[in-house]
Parts: C-alpha cells; structure tokens; sequence
C-alpha cells in the first residue's frame, strides 16, 4: 500500500462510532438458540463472503435497456412459482398465469399431471383466454372461433375450406411449455434447456422445506396490485429485517428481526428464519409485561384458553411448543417441526423473487413481477396457503373470512394501484415508503447501494442475478 493510500485510510470519517450494546450484536453466522432445535434437524449453512462495498449498479431499477435484458436472460430462463395442484383441483381445471409480456394456460391433466402452453391463437395472436381460474373442455378463440384442446392440439379451424392448403399446413397446436410439481407447487418455465425443477431448487432447500404440508394446503387470499416501483425495489424490502426496526413499530414486542438466522443456498434461493414470539432486542428493555396480540393469535391456534395465557411475554415461546406438541389427532403433526418451526417465520426465497413465509398452519407467499412494460412499476401479489381444519394464521397475513372448504376455486382480487390498505397494516407500510426508494435512486445525490450483515441476501440476489444478466 503507497504511503497516499495508507493516509488516506486514517483520514476516513466514520458516520457515528459503535456504541457499547446490551444484547449480542448480529453477524451472518448467527445461529438459533439450540433449545429451538434440540433434536439437530437443521444445521446451518456456511457463511458466504459476498463483499461488503457498495453496489453502484443502480441503473438495473429503472434501466428499459437492462428491463429487456432481464426477460430475455433471467426471466425466461429459470423455473417459476405459478400455483398449486389445488387451484386446479380436478382434469380440464386451467389457471392462466401472466409474467412479463407472456400469458401461459396451466391445464390439470390425470392425476397429478399438469400442462403448459402459450395463451395465444395460432391464428392471428387473440389471447384465447382472460380469466384467471375455470374448467373447460376445449378453448376457443373469441375472434374467430378457432378451437384448440386442454392438451393444446388444434380441434377445429373455422370456415376451414376458405384456407388454402399452404396457409394451414403447419403445426397449430398450442405451442407447449414446460411444466413440474414440486410437493404439490406448481412451476413453469420458458426455457427448454433449463435443468430439472429439483435440480434448480438443490437440496438444500428441500431438506430445510420437509416438514411442512404442502400438500394439503388450499389457496385462501390472492391479490393482485400494481406497484410504483422496479420489481427489484419492491423484492428487497422483504428479504431483509433491518427495516423492521424502523418500519414496522408495532412488531416490535413479538418479532426479534434482528437476530434472525440467515441461510443462503445454490441457484439464489435463501432462508431467513425470523424469531416470532420473542421481542426485538433494540426495544425490549422498554416493553411492558402484556401480551402483544400477536402472542395472543399464536396462544389460541396452540389450543391454549385465554384463562391460562402466561402473564408475561417471556412464557409465551415455551407454553406454545408445549401445548402444541401436546395435541393429538390435530389436523397437523407438531411432531416433526422443529421447536422454533412452531413459533417461528421462516421465510424461504426461490429466486427469483418468491417468497414463502412458512408457518406448520400455513405459508404467505409473496411476488415482485416485472411489469409488461415499465421497468418502474411491478405486479405484486400475494397469495395465503392454509391447511384445512386450523385456527387462526399470524396477523401480518391479513387474512378474514376464510373458506377452507374446498368446494370452490377461489377468484382473484385485483386491487386498485392506490389502495395501500388492500394488504394489511404491515404490508401497507412497506407499499408506502418503497416508492420513495424508487424516487431516490434516481437522484444524482445517491451512488448506490451499501449494505449491511442484515441485508446479505439482497447481495446474494446480485451474485446470482448477474449469472442472467449481463452487466
């Protein structure tokens, strides 16, 4: 190092010096308490160097140049998360799943069988179907009544004797696309040459997923919003918890996002477990002894009588492993989770941007899609998974009025772009200030992103995401 440089290192000015702290400091090896997990199902996996200088890319969120680049080079490439087995519950049930520019009908087959294909007429490029969910037995064209099977093939060209032989002597079936099920998700993708669906989740996030029912599991909530802001923008806020702090007051008594273990897996996919029931350690020498309503939501889905809640916060972990761990012949087996699985948010990413916050009971899943055509904007849009015969599922999911029925396949809610309530008080604040994030990246003041051991997976979305995408 040159004696200007080594100067010029003892000249830097710190923002604030580090002040003497109470409680342990976060590092990214960070691990749970051992009495979360006494049986050693899970261990945690090596800590990845990933950098710690700043990230100057900030163009990749409002970029129209980079926007095209990311579907022609990520987005068509990878596997994506579209649904699940239940939203199409019997053979002939179709969803129609949109990302980006493209449309795509998932038709249920035989069993556990499901096909993909292009929602497009071979003929003049009509999108043959608009809404979301039903059941048919063929698909017609509402221009001009062409008709194509659940299976793609070509039924039936209308007034077929005024083509001439070498207008129609191609193949006009329904260009397929790929399709997998993963324990009862349903994913697609765009590329033929992408590797197998297991393969792109590893096996390391399907170890860490096994306990959990997803197989059973029924759509419960699904909206849709478009939001102000790159897709990019809005995916970040959700995958780190140092925002919690400042964002999110009213978690403070009974969630410890600051002590959160952080796994991060090959191909971009992480897991964030955050402490559910213990309180964030910046705030809670100024708690009261009262329960917070979230322990109170935690307590009776435990089966646990509101004559018998612990009188202080403290107890609230251990009376909930107990009483669960304590049902039997419950619609879910508390048995092969964890001791923090069952008080615990474990918050799963599958790149490129869902994520699945897991709970025994149920699963939040969240996604930041590109917007068709603003690089800006996003689609979000957040779908609640249930296990048929539970209780009550945490607060943030902002779930009422739920049918676990099965009887029917439920609509999806399209939300207008300003209804910041549409999602729940705490998604809502997060919907709020991510526009403003989106507002100053554009400035000439800010020269990109720095990021903290708290925010290392939104350095591990970089790492994989610049494998896609060319810098």
């Amino acid at each position: 190092m040159t004696e200007n440089a080594d100067e010029g290192l003892r000249n830097i000015r710190y923002a604030e010096p580090h002040e003497t702290l109470d409680y342990e400091a976060f590092r990214q090896d960070y691990v749970l308490p051992d009495w979360k997990d006494t049986r050693k199902l899970y261990r945690k996996q090596p800590v990845r160097d990933l950098g710690g200088g700043r990230l100057e890319h900030k163009h990749v969120y409002y970029s129209r140049e980079v926007w095209e680049q990311e579907w022609e080079q990520l987005w068509s490439k990878v596997w994506l998360h579209v649904g699940h087995l239940n939203d199409i519950p019997r053979a002939n049930s179709f969803m129609k799943v949109d990302r980006g520019p493209e449309s795509v009908l998932i038709v249920r087959g035989e069993g556990d069988e499901v096909r993909g294909m292009y929602n497009v007429c071979q003929h003049r490029g009509a999108r043959l179907v608009m809404q979301d969910f039903g059941s048919t037995k063929k698909f017609v064209c509402p221009f001009h009544r062409w008709e194509f099977g659940t299976s793609g093939e070509l039924l039936k060209i209308q007034d077929r004797e005024s083509f001439r032989e070498d207008a129609i002597c191609h193949n006009l079936d329904l260009p397929p696309v790929r399709t997998a099920v993963w324990r009862g998700w349903i994913f697609m993708t765009l590329d033929d040459g992408a590797p197998p669906l297991e393969e792109f989740l590893g096996a390391d996030l399907i170890e860490r997923a096994s306990a959990y029912d997803f197989e059973k599991v029924l759509r419960i909530r699904d909206v849709q919003q478009e939001w102000p802001a790159n897709w990019k923008t809005a995916h970040e806020a959700f995958v780190e918890g140092y925002h919690v702090q400042a964002t999110h007051p009213q978690l403070y008594s009974a969630v410890n996002a600051y002590h959160a273990q952080t796994d991060l897996f090959d191909n971009g996919h992480a897991l964030s477990i955050y402490q559910f029931m213990s309180p964030s350690p910046q705030y809670a020498s100024r708690l009261s002894n009262e329960l917070a309503e979230e322990h109170k939501i935690f307590l009776r889905e435990a089966g646990i009588k509101e004559a018998d809640f612990p009188k202080h916060w403290s107890e609230v972990p251990e009376a909930i492993i107990k009483a669960k761990k304590a049902r039997k012949d419950y619609v879910i087996d508390y048995e092969k989770f964890s001791e923090g699985q069952l008080i615990d948010d474990w918050g799963m990413g599958v790149f490129p941007t869902t994520e699945m916050f897991l709970h025994p009971e149920g699963f939040f899943i969240q996604q930041w899609l590109p917007h068709p055509t603003d690089p800006e904007k996003c689609i979000y849009q957040v779908q609640v998974y249930a296990v048929p015969g539970i209780g009550e599922l945490p607060s943030f999911m902002a779930v009422e009025d739920a049918d676990l029925s099965g009887e029917k396949v439920l609509p999806r809610t399209y939300a207008d772009p300003d209804d910041v309530d549409v999602s729940g008080p705490v998604v809502k604040q997060d919907r709020v200030l991510v526009p403003r994030v989106q507002s100053g990246i554009h400035s000439k003041g800010y020269k990109g992103g720095i990021y903290g051991d708290q925010e290392i997976r939104i350095r591990h979305f970089f790492d994989e995401y610049y494998r896609y995408v060319s810098k």
